[in-house]
């Protein structure tokens, strides 16, 4: 006859504990995982701004990092993009536009984040922010400096925002002037915004002002 053994009251309290811990690690995974996919603290972009093809209207933005992307290290980089209006991302970063107040950035080491704006999105046709698109595409036929900026060889956008007087034929032959300025330099008294490419006159910066977009394909 075989004998068998029952677990004493210490065994028992050992098992009991050992599941109770088990319980707990498991508790506390579901709530990582659940933490992950709701992304990270609301970043929220101060004033309409473009990435590239990417568009990202004023306002507070979800962003959520693929693993080993911490939320600090997403926000720092989301921060940096946000400078770069061209869409030309340091490293092998690059971003894909998903309409606006919507996008995705990717390396070649695999990481990648996405932003998207919280709530209802705004769209550029009725953001009086953008101003009125000119008819067509601009190309730069080759990589040239206008003042602080750089405009790749490739196609862009004209925009005229609202309270501008300047019509789009106007802002096309400004642009071209600009261009071909000795040394990159803009003509007085005409001034730039670096984050949005506007163009301006501060002595009446509204009605004199025309801004560029990359409008893809440049290089």
């Amino acid at each position: 006859m075989t004998l068998v053994r029952r677990p004493g009251k210490r065994a028992a309290a050992a098992a009991l504990t050992l599941a109770a811990a088990l319980a707990l690690l498991a508790i506390l995974a579901a709530g990582a995982g659940s933490a992950s996919a709701a992304g990270c603290p609301s970043f929220r972009v101060l004033h309409n701004d473009r990435i590239g093809a990417a568009s990202f209207p004023a306002g507070p933005y979800t962003l959520t990092p693929s693993a080993g992307l911490t939320c600090a290290r997403t926000s720092a980089l989301f921060a940096r993009f946000l400078e770069d209006w061209d869409g030309n991302l340091p490293g092998s970063w690059r971003v894909i536009a998903q309409g606006s107040g919507k996008a995705k950035f990717t390396n070649g080491a695999g990481a990648s984040f996405s932003a998207e704006r919280e709530g209802e999105r705004e769209e550029e046709e009725t953001n009086p922010a953008i101003g009125k698109l000119c008819p067509g595409n601009y190309v730069v036929n080759h990589t040239s400096v206008v003042g602080p900026l750089r405009f790749r060889r490739g196609a862009y956008l004209l925009y005229i925002p609202a309270g501008s007087a300047i019509t789009c034929r106007r802002a096309s032959v400004l642009f071209t002037k600009f261009l071909a300025q000795p040394g990159g330099r803009l003509p007085s008294p005409w001034q730039v915004k670096t984050q949005t490419a506007t163009f301006y006159k501060p002595v009446r910066p509204l009605r004199s002002a025309f801004r560029l977009e990359v409008a893809g394909g440049v290089r």
